[in-house]
């Protein structure tokens, strides 16, 4: 007979945030501790109705996963603002180059080579 294993509601927590959040699969997880997927579909949901926080309140525990999803979203574009800036450095050499300033000199040396 197999033993039901029970799981505290901080590990279940963590787990959750760990899909929710997008570091992890909910598969993954799921394979790493031999836990059922439909389980940890469960668990979000539990979250989402704040099942897994200590304090009673209802607005506190809507407020606490609020905050978590806007800090996740945060730094999603924190990582994608410092991404673009440092596509724009890369991009900011070679149009320089491009953009060069000719004069009538320049232009006449080009005229001479292309004949």
């Amino acid at each position: 007979m197999r033993v039901r294993r029970t799981f505290t509601n901080e590990f279940k927590r963590e787990v959750v945030e760990l899909v929710v959040s997008g570091k992890v699969s909910q598969l993954e997880m799921s394979r790493k501790y031999g836990i059922s997927p439909v389980v940890i579909s469960r668990w979000k949901n539990e979250y989402q109705q704040g099942k897994f926080f200590e304090n009673t309140s209802l607005d506190t525990t809507r407020l606490e996963i609020k905050l978590r999803e806007l800090e996740r979203l945060i730094g999603e574009l924190t990582v994608e603002n410092r991404t673009l800036k440092k596509i724009i450095e890369l991009v900011e050499p070679q149009k320089k180059s491009k953009q060069q300033i000719f004069t009538s000199r320049d232009w006449e040396m080009s005229r001479k080579d292309v004949k």
